[in-house]
C-alpha cells in the first residue's frame, strides 16, 4: 500500500507542477484546465488511499473507523451523483427560463438541449441500448456516445480553463483596457449587458494609474452609430475624461475588436480585454491566435443568461479549433468502424 501511495503522490506532484508551469507560461490553453483537474483527481485519490491505509492499520483496535470510511465513500458518491442531477436540473430550468424571457431563437435552446442530451446518455440509452447488441446500430450508438463524452470532457476542461483565466491577482501595470462592444439597444443606446462591461472596464482603469480605455465596436446593420462611440458617451456620463478614452469603431467581430484595438496601442503595451465572464476565454484564445499576450476580466451577467451564453461560447470555441476537433472525431469514427467490421467478420 505504501508503494501505491508513493506512486500516487509522485503523479500528483507531477500534475501540480505541470499546472503551475502552465499558469506561469501560458494559461490560455486547455492544458490549464486539464492539469488542474488532473491535480484535483490525483489529490482526491491520494486522500482516499491514505484513508484506506489508515483504516487497515487501525481498524483492528478501532472497528468504528471502517464505518467512518464507508460513510466518507457514500458521501463522496452522493456529492458526485447530486452534482450531476443538479447540473441537469439547472440546464433544463435555465433553458426553459431563457426561452420564456429571451424568445424563440435557436441559441436559446442550447441549455435545454444539453440537459436533455445528458438525460438520454445517462438514463435512457443505458436502459434501452441492450436491444441493439451485436448489430451495426450498436456501433452507431457507440460513435455518438463516445463523441458526446469527448465533447463533454472538452467542455469541462474549457469551463475550468475559463474560470482560471478570470483570476488576475495584482495586475496593476496595464496600459490599455479594451472593452469589447455588443449590440446597441434601439440602434444607439448601451444595453445593460454592454453597460456592465464598460463599468467593469472603468473599475480596472482606476486600479491602473495612467491607463486608457479603448472602446471597441463598429456599426452594425441595425445601429445608427458605431458601438465604440456609444460606449465612449456612456463612459463620459460615468465621469471618465475624454482624454482617457480611445474609440475603435471599425470592428465587426471579436477577432477584429482585438486586432484593430491593438493597432491603436503604443509599442510593447500591456493590455487586458473586458467582456462578460462567459465570453472572456474565447476572446483570450482569439488574442492568443493573433500572437498578443494579454489577460481578461469578466463583467457580471444575469444568471439565467450566463449558462446558455457559456454553452454558445463553447460551441464558438469548437468552431475556432475545428480542425483539431474534426481530427479527434475522425479517430473515434475509424475506431468504431474497425470494431464493427471485426465484430461482423468474426
Amino acid at each position: 500500500m505504501l508503494k501505491v501511495l508513493l506512486i500516487i503522490l509522485g503523479i500528483f506532484l507531477i500534475c501540480f507542477a505541470s499546472f503551475i508551469y502552465v499558469l506561469v507560461h501560458e494559461r490560455r490553453t486547455l492544458w490549464a484546465g486539464m492539469t488542474f483537474t488532473a491535480s484535483l483527481f490525483t489529490f482526491a485519490l491520494l486522500i482516499l488511499i491514505s484513508l484506506m491505509d489508515l483504516t487497515d492499520i487501525y481498524s483492528k483496535n478501532h472497528p468504528w473507523l471502517i464505518s467512518v470510511f464507508l460513510l466518507i465513500l457514500i458521501l463522496a458518491l452522493a456529492i458526485i451523483v447530486g452534482t450531476v442531477l443538479v447540473l441537469i436540473g439547472m440546464l433544463i430550468f435555465n433553458g426553459i427560463k431563457i426561452i420564456l424571457k429571451e424568445g424563440n431563437h435557436w441559441t436559446n435552446y442550447l441549455s435545454l438541449g444539453l440537459g436533455i442530451l445528458f438525460i438520454l446518455i445517462l438514463f435512457i440509452y443505458p436502459n434501452f441500448g441492450h436491444f441493439y447488441v451485436n448489430d451495426w446500430v450498436t456501433y452507431v450508438y457507440a460513435f455518438i456516445l463516445l463523441t458526446t463524452l469527448y465533447f463533454i470532457y472538452i467542455m469541462i476542461m474549457y469551463t475550468f480553463t475559463a474560470w482560471i483565466n478570470l483570476v488576475n491577482p495584482k495586475n496593476t501595470d496595464l496600459n490599455y483596457i479594451v472593452v469589447l462592444g455588443a449590440v446597441l439597444l434601439n440602434g444607439s443606446e448601451v444595453s445593460p449587458l454592454l453597460g456592465a462591461r464598460i463599468k467593469r472596464g472603468i473599475e480596472i482603469m482606476k486600479k491602473n494609474p495612467g491607463s486608457k480605455l479603448i472602446m471597441s465596436g463598429g456599426q452594425g446593420n441595425n445601429e445608427s452609430i458605431p458601438e465604440g462611440v456609444a460606449m465612449a458617451k456612456f463612459a463620459e456620463k460615468l465621469g471618465v475624461p475624454k482624454n482617457k478614452i480611445i474609440i475603435e469603431d471599425k470592428s465587426k467581430t471579436t477577432y477584429e475588436n482585438i486586432m484593430f484595438s491593438h493597432k491603436l496601442m503604443g509599442p510593447n503595451s500591456k493590455f487586458c480585454l473586458v467582456t462578460n465572464s462567459y465570453h472572456v476565454y474565447r476572446a483570450l484564445v482569439l488574442a492568443k491566435n493573433q500572437g498578443f499576450k494579454c489577460i481578461g476580466y469578466g463583467a457580471k451577467t444575469k444568471w439565467y443568461f450566463t449558462l446558455n451564453a457559456f454553452i454558445r461560447e463553447f460551441i464558438a470555441y469548437v468552431v475556432i479549433t475545428k480542425r483539431l476537433q474534426a481530427s479527434i472525431v475522425g479517430i473515434i469514427f475509424i475506431l468504431c468502424s474497425l470494431a464493427a467490421i471485426i465484430d461482423n467478420v468474426l
